[in-house]
């Protein structure tokens, strides 16, 4: 049995207030407990030693979701991550380019509040809430890339091609910063005006870093595998790839393959 919580209680006498009881919650087997103790300098050591014990319902507490209050989204690693033994230092790398961009934002960056924290260790990675991923919105059907283009494309809109722009400036503002090295539809959300945000950072890298060494995540078909360091170009070329991915451009062809 573990006390996590004490809260002492008082009540009026003769005019005064004076201790009546402690209020104890109380953790065994995974279960809350609250229950009253006459002791203010001790702790009960068993359930039966406690009045008027209850068990205090946890799951499924609090109002149901309001679709007009604003809600956070908590990145955690994936399964596979934890197999890593370098999970903590992939964290720690993203956790410092994320102050890094709270501390220099970007309309079309994601927002970044800060971490969630269990056990004293970084557990989650809080931003805002965005409605869907670009790949989501025009191409739930997961398509590759050539065949996305020859494909009639009708979730793809004008607004949508004008909104690269944006990403275009997030990118040269992370240029100025370090650098994000994976660029692709999938990391980019769409907020619920319809603006491009450019989200997931894991895979930054300050320029002339090796992406091989600090075991840098990149996305298939969405990186040269060849290139071994964080540049500019590694960028740029993405972008490109994803002009004619949107626009369904075919006057050039991927550069990226």
């Amino acid at each position: 049995m573990e006390v996590v919580q004490r809260n002492e209680a008082f009540k009026k006498i003769d005019g005064k207030m004076k201790f009546a009881y402690v209020q104890i919650f109380v953790l065994q087997d995974g279960i809350l407990y609250s229950g009253k103790w006459t002791s203010r300098l001790d702790s009960p050591r068993t359930l039966n030693d406690r009045q008027e014990v209850k068990r205090i319902p946890t799951e499924d507490r609090g109002p149901e979701v309001n679709a007009a209050w604003s809600a956070v989204y908590v990145k955690t690693p994936s399964l596979l991550a934890y197999i890593d033994g370098n999970l903590e230092k992939q964290i720690a790398r993203e956790v410092e380019t994320c102050e890094t961009l709270r501390n220099n934002s970007h309309p079309n960056i994601a927002t970044y509040y800060g971490y969630m924290e269990t056990n004293c260790r970084v557990s989650g990675l809080c931003f805002t809430r965005y409605m869907s991923t670009l790949l989501e919105a025009v191409n739930p059907q997961r398509l590759g890339k050539v065949a996305f283009l020859s494909s009639p494309r009708e979730l793809v809109n004008e607004n949508m091609k004008s909104s690269l722009d944006g990403i275009l400036a997030a990118i040269r503002h992370l240029h100025s910063l370090g650098l994000h090295n994976d660029i692709n539809p999938a990391n980019i959300m769409l907020d619920e005006d319809g603006t491009f945000i450019l989200i997931d950072f894991d895979s930054s890298r300050y320029i002339g870093e090796s992406l091989r060494n600090t075991e840098t995540k990149r996305t298939c078909h969405w990186h040269d595998p060849s290139v071994d360091i964080s540049l500019e170009k590694n960028d740029l070329d993405a972008f490109k790839d994803l002009q004619i991915w949107l626009n369904g451009s075919r006057d050039g062809d991927f550069l990226l393959e």
